[in-house]
């Protein structure tokens, strides 16, 4: 059996330029979910323009054994 969870970027640390998050803190969030056993099976991300240098905006899917 499985239960799943709908991630988002809105749960990662804030900070940076503008209060925004850096890449940094996207994978922090995502390392996070899988120390809690966690696997990511769908993401989708979006550019941010006013955090260039790579996605920090996403929204997706993660599952875990129940």
């Amino acid at each position: 059996m499985w239960e799943y969870k709908i991630i988002d970027s809105d749960n990662a640390e804030k900070g940076g330029f503008l209060k925004g998050r850096t890449v940094e803190q996207a994978e922090a969030y995502l390392n996070s979910l899988g120390t809690e056993g966690w696997e990511i099976i769908d993401i989708d991300f979006h550019m941010d323009p006013m955090m260039p240098g790579g996605p920090t905006h996403f929204h997706g899917i993660a599952k875990r054994a129940k």
